[in-house]
């Protein structure tokens, strides 16, 4: 794999859209999964995991996450804007979904910027500790990153529709992943209590807490 996982765990969802968005249309070597994935949205993990043994395309999402501290917060916010006015119309509701996602976005580029060195640590631990969660988080973290892409691809109501149901379903996997890494790095009270594995619900959060 072209893109090492400490990669990917460093860039942010709606940033890698952006710089995407900046060279007008997409290259080549995405397109055709962001097609796939706008055909079938039920199939983006499947898609997302095809992806990551593409070394063409790995190395351009790669090149891309090396700016990933370049956006502000206000810029991230503002692309999320961009896809909620995209869905308004569709019929179905991804308000939530967008908020994972900012979430998301917000907490690692604050980490990136503001705690490098614990974050950069904690995640080392995670993926060395638990390598299928690892992997697991970069297919739900392209999952989302192919269906926010083709939101914008779309060119019909049920297209949006079918694309929007499927990022909620992703978005729910991606929550489950911020609440461990935020957990990872920063602890109770702000102590770091290491690697806890992937807090997936209630009762998995009940035995952190314990």
């Amino acid at each position: 794999m072209v893109v090492s996982s400490q990669q990917l765990l460093a860039a942010q969802l709606s940033q890698l859209k952006s710089a995407t968005a900046r060279l007008g249309q997409l290259p080549d070597p995405l397109r055709r999964y962001v097609d796939e994935v706008l055909r079938t949205p039920d199939r983006a993990r499947d898609v997302a995991a095809r992806m990551l043994t593409d070394e063409e395309t790995m190395l351009y999402l790669s090149v891309v996450s090396m700016a990933a501290v370049a956006l502000t917060p206000e810029e991230l916010s503002e692309q999320l804007r961009l896809y909620q006015e995209r869905f308004r119309d569709s019929g179905v509701d991804v308000t939530e979904s967008l908020e994972v996602i900012e979430e998301h976005d917000m907490w690692k580029l604050k980490q990136l910027r503001e705690n490098l060195v614990r974050y950069a640590s904690a995640m080392a631990d995670f993926v060395l500790k638990y390598p299928e969660d690892a992997h697991e988080y970069l297919v739900t973290y392209l999952s989302t990153f192919l269906l926010l892409m083709a939101a914008l691809e779309a060119r019909s109501p049920e297209e949006l529709v079918s694309v929007g149901r499927a990022l909620n379903k992703v978005a729910e996997d991606l929550e489950a992943f911020t609440l461990t890494f935020r957990l990872t790095v920063e602890g109770f009270d702000g102590e770091r209590q290491g690697v806890v594995g992937v807090i997936r619900g209630p009762d998995d959060l009940r035995r952190v807490l314990s």
